[in-house]
């Protein structure tokens, strides 16, 4: 993103790639992961059928044509990236970086190539548990799993944030057994905790198992993998999938002998994201905040106006995040949780899925939307659980960014029927004027 959007301002762009382009979104997160959720809701969509008056026999899982299809559309899509690339003429170096001083990059150890800025966008890779290696075979990350050739008969996931959630979701509808140990006392413990325990309960009544506040002490090979979990609860699986977070990509960029100082591993920039070397800028995972791809192609458009001059600083208050469950989670701002401990002045509009026309159309009842405000109508936080959250965060992201009025928002005119109605009828219910609520 960063490099394209130089380009296109007309910088001369060199972008240094060890493996391929496109980064972990493209080839190990975003885009391969939603397309096996969308495999997953059509075969969902499928098993439900007769309830929508439809008639399908013999529906099952195509594990491994699902498999080759995120395959060919990741292929796809990075083919894109490089096809703009040639047309943006950005020269595409592949090999392995290292910082030689602040204008002098070597390569593989063997050429220099000088430039006058530099923007470090190294990512992040999969965490390892200091007592759980995964050799992704048996024990795989998240990355691994990705590879997988074989649907697996019962599947224990480490960690249920976004990731392990998400994964947790697909091998459920490919009908897998899934089991999800979690060390915090919730799941998706960014979201908040109304959010949390809804999603949990839905896990639960899919026949997904779910131990929280709990770790796992050992894992025994057998015929099956016998994991021991914390109170010497036992748990047999075939696959184990470790997703505990990530760690930056920095440490072999040699960036500290060149004064780029880092804290665990992610590089120390300004609100400009500018390093302490005035022409290094770092942008994404290897920083700090939220690890979203939106959010690094945010600091990429973001640097690249800073090295033009065109003065930016980072706001990540207005960053959405998208969880692609089922029913899916989506928020900006503050949750409630955190609007509570930070205002007094607080006010929480909620409207139910159930009282949506559209939802009933779909089926899909199941959720809520919450609007966080203060007593005068500034929206300080949305967060929607249910069908299509991902795609209606927008709207409140765009109303929260440019500072819309809840009351002015509610006077807003929605298609009928659609599900972003909801948004306009939690509007509503804010300013005490709600229609379709009791």
């Amino acid at each position: 993103m960063a490099g394209l959007y130089a380009s296109r301002h007309k910088l001369s762009v060199c972008v240094i790639e060890k493996d391929l382009v496109g980064g972990t979104c493209l080839n190990k997160g975003c885009i391969p992961t939603k397309s096996l959720l969308n495999s997953a809701a059509i075969i969902t969509t499928m098993k439900d059928a007769f309830t929508y008056g439809v008639e399908v026999d013999g529906s099952r899982i195509n594990f491994r044509q699902a498999m080759a299809r995120k395959d060919e559309v990741v292929s796809r899509l990075r083919a894109g990236i490089e096809t703009l690339f040639k047309a943006s003429d950005i020269d595409l170096v592949r090999g392995t970086a290292k910082l030689v001083d602040r204008d002098t990059i070597k390569v593989d150890g063997q050429y220099d190539i000088k430039t006058k800025n530099i923007i470090i966008a190294t990512g992040s890779r999969p965490m390892e548990l200091s007592n759980i290696k995964y050799e992704d075979i048996d024990i795989v990350s998240s990355d691994g799993i990705l590879n997988t050739k074989t649907l697996p008969a019962s599947i224990a996931i480490i960690g249920g944030g976004v990731v392990g959630c998400e994964f947790a979701t697909l091998f459920n509808a490919f009908g897998t057994k899934v089991t999800v140990i979690e060390l915090m006392d919730r799941l998706v413990p960014g979201q908040s905790r109304e959010i949390s325990k809804k999603l949990e309960l839905i896990f639960k009544r899919k026949g997904i198992d779910v131990f929280t506040s709990s770790s796992v002490e050992k894992i025994t090979d057998g015929n099956v993998l016998n994991i021991v979990i914390s109170g010497g609860r036992k748990i047999e699986a075939v696959r184990v999938l470790v997703s505990v977070g990530r760690k930056p990509n920095t440490e072999a960029l040699g960036i500290e002998r060149v004064g780029v100082k880092t804290e665990d591993g992610r590089c120390v920039v300004d609100e400009y994201l500018r390093t302490k070397v005035k022409n290094i800028y770092a942008i994404g995972d290897c920083i700090s905040g939220p690890l979203l791809a939106h959010k690094a192609s945010y600091d990429g458009i973001l640097a690249c106006d800073n090295i033009m001059g065109r003065a930016r600083r980072i706001d990540y208050s207005n960053i959405p995040n998208c969880i692609w469950t089922a029913p899916e989670i989506a928020s900006v701002g503050l949750s409630e949780d955190a609007a509570k401990e930070k205002y007094s002045d607080l006010k929480i509009a909620k409207f139910p899925y159930l009282a949506s026309g559209k939802a009933y159309i779909l089926g899909k009842t199941e959720g809520l939307v919450k609007i966080i405000g203060d007593s005068k109508g500034a929206i300080l936080g949305v967060e929607i659980f249910g069908e299509g959250a991902c795609d209606l965060i927008g709207e409140a992201t765009l109303a929260k960014t440019i500072g819309l009025n809840i009351k002015d928002w509610s006077r807003i005119v929605h298609g009928h029927p659609t599900l972003s109605e909801i948004l306009q009828e939690a509007t509503h219910i804010f300013c005490g004027t709600g229609i379709h609520s009791i």
